[in-house]
Formats: C-alpha cells, structure tokens, sequence
C-alpha cells in the first residue's frame, strides 16, 4: 500500500469521524488538566516518596547503571493493556463510555508527570519534562486518539447495523479488519517504545551531565 494511499484513508477516516476524535481529544485534554491541577493538592508525604523515585532513578542514570530491557518493559506494560483494552472495548457494545474514561486517564498521567516534575524540581524539572517526557508521548497521544475512535467507531458500526444480516454474515471480516487496524496503531506505538526505552534514558543522561542532578 503506497504512501499517498495510506493518508488518503486516514484523511477520509478523520473526515467521517470528526466528532470522534473532538470528544477524544477532548478527553485527553481533560485528563491533562486535571492531572495538572491534582499536583497542587497531593500531600508533603506523596511528593517526597515521589522525589525519592526519581532521585532513586537519577542516580541508576548517573551510574550509568540503565536497563534498557526493563525500560522496555515497562513501557510495554504502561501501554499495550491500554490499547488491548480499547481493542476489546470496541467489540462491545457499552464500550464508548469507558474508552473515554481510559482516554481521560491516560492524559491525567501524562499532565500529573509533567506538572510534578516542574513543580517539584522547577527549570530542571521543564527541562526533564520537555526533552524526556512528551517526545514519546508526541507519537502515543495521536496513536491512543485513532485507537479510540476506530474502537468507538465500531462500537457503534455494532449498535447500528446489529440486526442487518449481510453485517452479521461478515463479522469476521470486520472484526480481522477492525484488530489489522490496531495492529498498525501499534506498530507506530512501537517507535515511541524505543524511543523511551533508548532515548530518554540517554537524553536524561544529557541533561545530568549538563546541569547536575535532576533533584532540586
């Protein structure tokens, strides 16, 4: 499939679905907010184990001590379950509700990180945040906004035409169809996964042997 083929059927996918990726957007945005504003109501104690992970991680770092297979990991923990679950969620037919819930979650994440690496560690933390945090998460926010709205969108496709006979003869068909598109969701994901597993690690790296310790 060429190039130009592949972005006309994400062009016509967005054109028909624009709604969708409004509400889900909108999730995530929500998510962010809220994970932002969450920082300035955790409790002394919360923030101090929470600088202790990442001074903890800062001098693994610096020790040059990374486990790029953990990283891995990890990473893969933080995120596949997600996009199975959106997956499985899509084949349902109460699933809307709940794929936006976990949209909104993911973007509490990602809102409460940043903020309490600038809030507790001010510019270095900007900095940490900048160059070792959104990267990745440039290339999965898009990746869970299309996981999102092809699982709702075939949620919905289920609840529409459920009692339309050629629909239920050709189920398995859309559902190989359905499950080829979030495989392609996430051999994209794939590339933030080695960027936080190979490149953040290294970027941090940077960072340390540029101003000091992260920590404050």
């Amino acid at each position: 499939m060429s190039e130009n083929k592949v972005l006309g059927l994400l062009n016509k996918h967005v054109q028909s679905n624009f709604w969708l990726y409004i509400i889900s957007l909108l999730c995530i945005c929500t998510g962010i907010v809220l994970g932002m504003y969450s920082v300035r109501y955790m409790g002394s104690f919360d923030k101090t184990d929470l600088l202790s992970y990442i001074k903890n991680f800062n001098t693994a770092i610096n020790s040059g001590n990374i486990s790029y297979k953990s990283i891995f990991s990890e990473t893969l923990k933080s995120n596949v379950p997600i996009l199975l679950a959106m997956w499985f969620l899509g084949l349902t037919m109460i699933g809307i509700p709940i794929i936006l819930i976990i949209d909104i979650i993911k973007g509490f994440t990602i809102g409460f990180t940043i903020s309490f690496m600038v809030n507790g560690m001010g510019m270095k933390g900007m900095m940490f945040s900048l160059l070792g945090v959104l990267p990745q998460n440039i290339i999965y926010i898009p990746c869970f906004i299309l996981a999102s709205v092809i699982a709702m969108d075939f949620s919905m496709a289920i609840l529409k035409d459920k009692s339309n006979r050629q629909w239920t003869s050709n189920i398995w068909v859309m559902v190989t169809s359905y499950s080829l598109s979030f495989l392609l969701v996430a051999a994209v994901m794939f590339i933030g996964f080695l960027m936080e597993t190979y490149l953040t690690p290294n970027i941090v790296k940077l960072i340390i042997a540029s101003v000091g310790s992260i920590i404050i």
